[in-house]
């Protein structure tokens, strides 16, 4: 999709003399951005949640047992959005067991990952969490051992303001004011078979949805609801869009770039392979009605606006690799490449922008994660950066972008992967530009490439070594600015700065 936005006539690895051209017209129709899609995701998983994020043994913990280095880290990366508590761990997480007091609260096995689930960061901890960072909370229903009851329930204790039941628990509990929790998932990844589910056929799925959508919804019809989709099935997907789009706001979907192998080619095409499975949700998507209407007899209102993609899982996952440590060797390490793959992935993201409501990130501490953590320290990985940055630089609204005379990669793809963003009020244009050669300089001008804005400065980030992984004692990555007369390094990732003249 996004390359039939592009004019790109491609040609043969230039010398780092050769011209190429990139144009943006800012006056261009621009699609709006959600800030949505910088959303992260945490699980009861490894050492995300325990041992991660919470500890309240450790000398680095705050008296909620948050660690405060780790809290820090999170905060860089300014999260719109957190979801929780899973991932496939919400076939087995029971809500109930994560309030109250501490020390009533049981000890469950997690079944699904292993150990045990860590109910002392429960759903007033999360919640507490997100306010600390900034973030809307995202919670996910259990449906394989879980009841549609359960789950309203779940939306009482969270929302509810009147003498009820569940609010009053919560008020009994502390929290006087409702945490007015919007985003809800349905489940998650249940079409897998392997996983300790119960509605791998679609009409079960959708049958048990609708129940679970009305309770839910009769507790709080103001929510949001993300109903499961499969990012490689697209008649289950066709059936979700087709009977539950009255009441689904989002589809969910998970794009896990997976290599074949450890090359960086194999990554990147990792990647580039969500292109086309875009391009199928979006012909599912377009004859879908703006709006849901419902019967006044269910009592709360349809869907109010369009239907669009929940990225809620997305990230890097180099499954076969040895490098990887901890609980099925999620702890991996990311090195520059895998930054260069990250940024790829948020151009994709744009370049869809009118179909995506939401992305997080899986998942943010110690499992496929940009924040690492020891008994000492935590740190940023690679892939911090991009997600830190892209967030912090990138404008309201996407842009399309012209190029002319890009070299290639020799796979054939572009070696410059480009985006550009343009502010609310016309006034400024961000263009992030991937030099995705690992070799050669890209000699792109950039100095008149937003026509009628003047280019104010440049940033660049890099790593000296491709290969190159963060420490606790060493943050590989590289930073310069300067005026973006000169070319882009190799393997560099290049934000452009324009103002009006």
């Amino acid at each position: 999709m996004r390359y039939l936005l592009l004019l790109a006539l491609l040609s043969t690895l230039h010398p780092r003399t050769a011209a190429q051209s990139i144009r943006v017209d800012p006056t261009a129709q621009a699609t709006p951005i959600t800030p949505l899609v910088y959303g992260q995701f945490i699980e009861h998983l490894g050492r995300c949640v325990a041992g991660g994020l919470y500890e309240p043994t450790s000398p680095l913990s705050d008296d909620r047992g948050f660690r405060t280095d780790v809290l820090k880290l999170v905060q860089g990366l300014d999260v719109p959005l957190l979801r929780f508590p899973g991932g496939t761990v919400t076939k087995i997480y029971h809500w109930e067991y994560g309030i109250g007091p501490k020390e009533d609260r049981p000890k469950r096995p997690n079944l699904i990952w292993g150990g045990n689930i860590e109910y002392g960061f429960g759903t007033a901890e999360f919640v507490t969490y997100c306010r600390e960072i900034g973030a809307e909370p995202f919670l996910v229903v259990n449906m394989a051992t879980g009841t549609p009851e359960e789950a309203s329930n779940w939306v009482e204790y969270c929302n509810g303001t009147g003498d009820t039941y569940y609010a009053n628990l919560r008020r009994e509990h502390g929290y006087p004011e409702p945490f007015n929790v919007t985003y809800w998932g349905i489940g998650n990844e249940e079409s897998a078979e392997p996983d300790a589910g119960r509605h791998q056929d679609v009409d079960v799925y959708i049958d048990d949805t609708w129940q679970f959508t009305k309770l839910m919804k009769l507790q709080d019809p103001s929510i949001k609801l993300t109903m499961v989709g499969d990012t490689r099935d697209r008649d289950w997907n066709q059936e979700i869009l087709d009977e539950l789009h009255s009441v689904s706001d989002y589809l969910a979907v998970h794009f896990y770039a997976v290599p074949g192998d450890t090359t960086y080619a194999a990554l990147l095409e990792s990647v580039y392979q969500y292109d086309a499975y875009l391009d199928t949700l979006r012909e599912q998507l377009a004859p879908v009605p703006e709006t849901g209407g419902l019967s006044r007899w269910y009592r709360f209102d349809g869907r109010q606006a369009p239907l669009k993609l929940a990225i809620d899982e997305w990230g890097i996952w180099n499954m076969d690799s040895p490098k990887g440590r901890g609980a099925y060797a999620l702890e991996y390490p990311y090195d520059w490449r895998h930054a260069l793959a990250t940024a790829t992935f948020l151009h994709m993201f744009y370049a869809n922008a009118d179909i995506i409501a939401l992305a997080t990130w899986a998942q943010t501490v110690n499992v496929l994660a940009p924040i690492m953590t020891s008994e000492e320290s935590a740190w940023k990985q690679t892939v911090y950066t991009p997600l830190e940055k892209y967030r912090a630089y990138m404008l309201d609204n996407y842009l399309p972008v012209a190029l002319s005379d890009i070299p290639t990669l020799p796979s054939g793809r572009p070696a410059l992967d480009v985006s550009a963003t343009v502010s609310a009020a016309g006034d400024s244009v961000v263009v992030a530009a991937i030099n995705l050669s690992l070799e050669q300089d890209a000699a792109v001008d950039m100095t008149h490439a937003v026509p009628g804005m003047r280019l104010q400065r440049r940033v660049v980030y890099s790593a000296d070594d491709p290969l190159a992984v963060g420490t606790a004692a060493a943050d590989v990555v590289r930073e310069v600015k300067d005026d973006g007369a000169g070319s882009l390094v190799a393997g560099g990732i290049g934000f452009y700065f324009y103002s009006k003249d």
